[in-house]
């Protein structure tokens, strides 16, 4: 199970790495720039080195700081750690890879001194808020109210449209279902059970994913969206799991190569897929050479021993 949180780290943030030089470009001039077969391994985005990931780990990661020194706590507790982390990210240096505006909004009204639970921006249903909740579905996943809770209002400290809190507690839910070893066709039922009263906006793009399954991914990301939004964003990401859940590799690359917010739809499948097949399912060299390896690592450590540990 260790193996499996730091699967679901590396696993999102190699995912990220592998979307972030072609986010914004669409699928047709991904392969133009890197072959037929579109990006198969890393490339250097702009101007960060290869192997680079994008505010969507790093917001992940700050998550994942505060479940590990809250993750036993009140959910109000847990709720301000995470804040305050994100808060501490949004202030940083490394803050440096183009994050959203919506969440740099809502932490600036953190930084005047709102409450995280006024802070976020009401009408927003960007994908920020879901690509961070991976760590939540580490270390709730054994308590589901707790983790629907948890992630649910963990939306609301940037992204308060209905749609971006569904998308939050649908990626948290969808990696408790990973490390549960729920079949691949078990995922949607439960997700739509547990978003259904949050977003009847969120669950009618979910309902769109068996019939993409049936088809080659353009067309498939032609039907779900170019996922800057939430339900769009999660969508593309089961679609990429579910044809391929034994498969990291094919996972996020499939990801990767689609049109519009490519990396973040490979950091929410990577992130289910490490969780459902372990850190060894990733190729050694993109483990490896992704930056921040050692970090990532005992990152999913820690969430282990502060939330998965087994008393």
């Amino acid at each position: 199970m260790r193996e499996r949180f730091q699967g679901a780290i590396v696993g999102l943030a190699v995912g990220d790495a592998l979307g972030f030089p072609v986010e914004f470009i669409g699928a047709e001039e991904i392969r133009r720039r890197h072959g037929p077969q579109g990006i198969t391994d890393f490339v250097a985005p702009r101007s960060h080195p290869r192997g680079s990931y994008t505010d969507d780990t790093q917001m992940s990661l700050a998550v994942a700081a505060a479940l590990i020194r809250h993750g036993n706590d009140q959910p109000e507790q847990v709720l301000g750690g995470i804040a305050g982390e994100l808060l501490a990210w949004a202030q940083s240096p490394e803050n440096d890879r183009a994050p959203g505006s919506t969440t740099m909004s809502a932490c600036r009204r953190l930084q005047a001194g709102r409450s995280w639970r006024e802070s976020g921006v009401e009408e927003s249903k960007g994908c920020g808020s879901t690509i961070r909740t991976a760590p939540i579905g580490l270390c709730c996943g054994a308590d589901r109210a707790r983790l629907l809770a948890i992630a649910g209002q963990s939306s609301l400290i940037t992204h308060g449209h209905p749609c971006a809190v569904a998308g939050a507690v649908a990626n948290a839910l969808a990696v408790a279902l990973a490390l549960a070893d729920t079949p691949p066709e078990g995922f949607l039922p439960q997700l739509v059970e547990a978003t259904q009263s949050i977003s009847p906006e969120f669950v009618a793009k979910l309902g769109q994913v068996p019939e993409a399954l049936s088809m080659a991914p353009e067309g498939a990301f032609d039907v779900l969206g170019d996922a800057w939004v939430a339900e769009e964003a999660m969508a593309c990401a089961l679609y990429c799991f579910i044809r391929s859940p034994g498969d990291y590799r094919s996972t996020v690359l499939t990801a990767a190569n689609a049109s519009g917010d490519s990396d973040s739809i490979a950091c929410i499948a990577g992130g289910i897929s490490g969780a459902y097949n372990g850190l060894a399912a990733i190729p050694e060299a993109w483990r490896t050479g992704v930056e921040n390896a050692k970090l990532l690592v005992e990152t999913g450590t820690g969430l282990w021993e502060a939330c998965g540990r087994p008393a």
